[in-house]
């Protein structure tokens, strides 16, 4: 995994960040290669526009954006690959195929099978050889369809997604796979709280609790990492995809340089041009649960381009459980008791979801514990 390039840093790989950065349109005032206050904001700027979480800093999230916005339609030729292709290219090529009534699935810009039929669809309308590869002729040919074809609203292709992206109702949580992913881990620690205890550790703990009331209520629960090992967001995404999992709970806490910050988020997968409705509606579910019972703000749900999220062909949420940085709040997060009662808040919002049934009654909210 890629190491967190931040403030502070110098080098080749802090002025390659600030080219790619130029390269969109960001002005930089920093030195090459020193990572200033101007590439700071620069990085946030660009997470904003990205659907990512903006913390300043570059991690996997941010420099996989990176590296895709560069990339044009036409620049290079497309076609099915293991990995497959990536880049703002193909999800250009997805989106005007989708303008033109073809299916290519959630637009997510990702060059996988979905997209591949599209493309052969289109090349046989047109009177090409429908090899699915998006090549010099095919992507004229679009280009010129594009140009006189009428625009169709992101609302109307979000509408479209909504079919492909149904609740699956559950007759019980027998009939449920839930993989739990422990966000961050040793490789990528992530934020600390006020005493030095890292994010992994947290996230592991609670997810591990998670994983136990799950298999108590009798589902399939699987953890996409262990407390040693550091897989890719790709690779997490990969293990879901593989054990065909209903739901994929991702379990984060945040971070600020202000301690001041405090609170609840959720992420679901989404960008400019559709979303996953699922995802909206079980992370709006999990943040307002969270909000009330733990007594802490609503910082909402937030669509997101996180690779997890993008990747994950099940229903996909990321879920921010608090602030590390904050005196109070990132010290509860660290305490066992409170961290018995975050599991039980979100196993059984998962398992209402799931089911579409209540579950038994959650207990008053819990207070966090004050800073001594």
């Amino acid at each position: 995994m890629l190491p967190l390039i931040r403030r502070g840093d110098q080098g080749s790989e802090v002025r390659d960040v600030q080219h790619r950065l130029a390269d969109l349109g960001h002005a930089i005032g920093d030195p090459p290669g020193i990572f200033g206050d101007d590439t700071h904001d620069a990085v946030r700027t660009f997470q904003q526009s990205r659907g990512l979480f903006a913390d300043g800093a570059v991690g996997s999230d941010t420099w996989r954006s990176l590296t895709e916005a560069g990339l044009r339609l036409g620049d290079r030729l497309l076609y099915l690959s293991s990995p497959p292709q990536r880049g703002d290219d193909v999800r250009e090529l997805q989106d005007r195929l989708d303008r033109i009534g073809l299916d290519v699935g959630p637009s997510d810009g990702i060059y996988g099978a979905e997209t591949v039929a599209a493309v052969a669809d289109f090349q046989e309308m047109q009177g090409l050889k429908p090899d699915g590869q998006a090549g010099g002729a095919t992507i004229a040919s679009l280009l010129r369809v594009g140009r006189t074809h009428q625009q169709v609203s992101a609302a109307v292709v979000r509408e479209r997604h909504r079919v492909g992206w149904r609740r699956p109702v559950l007759s019980s949580m027998a009939a449920a796979t839930i993989v739990i992913d422990p966000g961050n881990s040793p490789g990528f620690p992530g934020h600390t709280n006020p005493d030095g205890v890292p994010e992994h550790e947290i996230t592991w703990l609670i997810a591990k609790r998670v994983h136990g009331r799950l298999v108590a209520l009798g589902a399939r629960a699987l953890l996409a990492r262990g407390p040693g090992n550091s897989p890719t967001p790709s690779e997490r995404a990969q293990f879901a995809n593989d054990e065909s999992a209903d739901v994929v709970l991702s379990i984060h806490t945040n971070g600020m340089e202000s301690d001041q910050a405090r609170g609840v988020a959720a992420y679901y997968f989404g960008n400019p041009n559709g979303l996953s409705v699922t995802g909206q509606e079980l992370a709006d579910l999990l943040v307002g649960r969270l909000s009330v019972r733990l007594d802490t703000p609503n910082c909402r749900a937030h669509a997101s381009t996180a690779t997890l999220l993008r990747e994950t062909q099940a229903t996909a949420v990321a879920a921010e459980l608090g602030f590390l940085t904050h005196p109070d709040e990132g010290r509860a997060l660290a305490s066992p008791d409170y961290q018995v009662r975050i599991s039980g808040i979100l196993v059984a919002a998962v398992a209402d979801w799931l089911t579409g049934r209540a579950t038994a009654a959650l207990t008053a909210p819990v207070a966090v514990p004050q800073a001594t």
